[in-house]
């Protein structure tokens, strides 16, 4: 199953209530600022995979370390708008005709990889592989939208997908490729190629575990290209289970091999302790993007995995931690960070939201079966999904575990927009989803209890008929509270609701024992097609089973020419619509982080774009 990179799924980290119980230590004093170069960022979930690009390497945390140790033509500022790095290169249309719509892609030469290996355009030929349904088809590595290809992508069925045309096309010196489309694209600048070590995949197929030398590493970047221009099954099949798995690697020392860590990012790894920390070190050899900062820069950076939110903060006051992160903050919390000495607090709005989504099937290109209570478009299972809305305690969630947050927190109505811009109150006020405000939810609960007596008449709170299993990250304090709501309630609509969960919620997103998922989306870019994946059937955020044909030309719309802003709103209103008559889920809240760092700590911007204040690290200084 697929998932659109510009979403990646999030946790909730704890938002109980902190107390002081533990903080009343004496401060520990940062280190001189001229002598410091170690910085330790505490983290609310652990690095799981070096390969953030795969199913289940998807997530914020790990695309931290991807946007350390790699950069390509593009990344966003903390003010969501999308600057060109050229330093690593240019991009530029060079067809812009209805049905030849023609990118160019030029790799500054002078660039290597940090094991001295130079950057050309050959680097930027995965990016092709991951993304093309039909290279993956052609090349006998799977069709992404039937089952699990050999390159576990999250990036197959998308817009790029939809739209390639042929395979890219290198300059003789290898240092432009050629993207072609078969119609002019919205936000075109979104589509650049990341660039890749390929010739460290070519070494591992071969059985190397260490770094090699030039004219090795110039022969295996010539293999690459020799196999993808002929579509080697064998070998790209044996690269795409390196792709997929190898990188899945969290105790890191000597002994690791060190081509799964070459880098062309600012940062380099190190070394990791599973579930614990990763240590990143300055990349000697990087010359990819904005410079590092030279006056007393930071030249080791720590990961640390600190789940809990009070010894989050504890970790910060002691001195054990510089840099503090929670995207599901609490006041209590807040007004402990504000009294902490040497800090700079920045509360801000993030670009993440929360959702609860119900299960209609199988994710597509699975070959798993559900048969549970939501299934199919029967009325039975049709009224059920909207009796379980209706008993959807949203208001309570709110209420009791975010307001005392923020105060300014509401429920969310729509996966397009975010509150306060005319685009989500346009959105909302004809999509349906008002529906699950009206009245108290005393009459909404009544109202679902009815809907379930209708197929089991003997339903009732004290005797739930109808079991209903929830996937949620039981591990955040924030995502168990919710989840113990939304039980009580659902139960007075005569559903018995499992709220087990599980610890390694995001490896199970598309398992069909889970009737219902909730966790969040960050977004990491913003287009005219964000968020249609969640709808689509073949979508690579969709892993509920949704399918609707109608919703699927819609998407296909937006994620094809550009459209005024009327259009896409119409459009995305339309889907929505679609999405309530048929009750498949419901956004709950937009998130906002809290970013907490030492003073002595220069240029900490808190942004609201994935991978939020990491943004600009190469600033950073002390």
């Amino acid at each position: 199953m697929k998932a659109n990179r510009a979403l990646r799924a999030i946790a909730a980290t704890a938002a109980t209530a902190l107390t002081a119980v533990g903080l009343a230590a004496v401060a520990i004093a940062p280190a001189d600022a001229a002598t410091k170069s170690t910085l330790v960022i505490q983290q609310p979930n652990a690095v799981t995979s070096l390969n953030s690009s795969t199913n289940d390497g998807n997530t914020t945390y790990n695309s931290v370390v991807s946007y350390l140790t790699g950069i390509g033509f593009t990344y966003y500022d903390n003010n969501t708008n999308l600057i060109k790095n050229t330093k690593f290169g240019t991009m530029k249309l060079v067809s812009n005709k209805p049905k030849d719509f023609q990118i160019e892609y030029t790799v500054n030469p002078g660039q290597t990889w940090s094991d001295g290996t130079p950057i050309d355009a050959v680097d930027l030929l995965l990016s092709h592989v991951v993304q093309s349904d039909k290279y993956s088809i052609a090349a006998g590595l799977g069709d992404p939208a039937k089952a699990t290809p050999a390159f576990d992508s999250v990036s197959y069925s998308g817009q790029y997908a939809e739209h390639i045309v042929g395979n890219p096309v290198l300059s003789s010196d290898h240092m432009k490729l050629t993207l072609k489309f078969d119609q002019p694209l919205p936000s075109w600048e979104l589509l650049a190629p990341g660039p890749s070590p390929v010739h460290a995949l070519e070494l591992m197929a071969d059985g190397k575990t260490g770094l090699q030398s030039a004219a090795v590493n110039k022969a295996a970047k010539a293999k690459f290209l020799s196999d993808f221009t002929s579509k080697n099954t064998a070998r790209l099949k044996k690269i795409g289970s390196i792709w997929t798995n190898d990188y899945n690697v969290t105790n890191i020392n000597d002994s690791t091999n060190q081509l799964l860590l070459i880098s062309n990012g600012g940062y380099i790894v190190k070394s990791g302790i599973d579930g614990q920390s990763l240590t990143l070190v300055q990349n000697p050899k990087y010359n990819s993007g904005p410079a590092l900062s030279k006056t007393n820069p930071v030249k080791t950076i720590v990961l640390k995995n600190i789940a809990s939110d009070t010894a989050a903060v504890a970790a910060l006051r002691n001195g054990d931690v510089d840099v503090y992160f929670n995207t599901n903050p609490t006041i209590a919390g807040k007004a402990l960070l504000d009294a902490v000495p040497g800090v700079n607090v920045i509360a801000a709005a993030a670009a993440s939201y929360s959702h609860f989504d119900l299960r209609v099937g199988p994710a597509n290109g699975t070959k798993d079966s559900y048969t549970g209570p939501f299934y199919g478009n029967r009325q039975k299972a049709k009224d059920l999904r909207h009796a379980f809305l209706l008993a959807l305690p949203r208001e309570q969630m709110v209420d009791t575990l975010l307001k005392p947050i923020s105060p300014t927190v509401k429920t969310m109505d729509t996966q397009f927009a975010f509150q306060g811009t005319s685009e989500y109150n346009a959105i909302v006020k004809a999509n349906g989803n008002a529906e699950y405000s009206e009245g108290t939810q005393a009459d909404r609960t009544a109202k679902a209890l009815a809907l379930v007596k209708t197929y089991y008449p003997n339903a009732s709170a004290t005797s739930p008929a109808v079991p209903v299993k929830i996937l949620f990250a039981n591990t955040s304090a924030l995502r168990v509270s919710l989840a113990k709501l939304i039980q009580a309630e659902a139960k007075k609509a005569g559903f018995d609701v499992d709220i087990t969960g599980n610890a390694a919620w995001s490896a199970h997103l598309q398992d069909t024992a889970y009737d219902a998922t909730m966790y969040g989306f960050s977004l990491n870019s913003i287009s005219q097609s964000t968020t249609t994946e969640i709808y689509k059937s073949t979508g690579g955020n969709n892993n509920w089973g949704w399918a609707h044909t109608t919703v699927d030309s819609l998407a296909d719309d937006l994620q094809g020419g550009p459209l005024s802003a009327a259009q896409v709103t119409a459009k995305r209103i339309a889907i929505e619509k679609i999405a309530h008559d048929n009750y498949w889920g419901l956004p709950l809240y937009q998130g906002i982080t809290i970013t907490a760092g030492i003073k002595s700590l220069k240029n900490l911007k808190a942004a609201p774009l994935s991978p939020n204040f990491f943004w600009n690290y190469w600033e950073w200084h002390f």
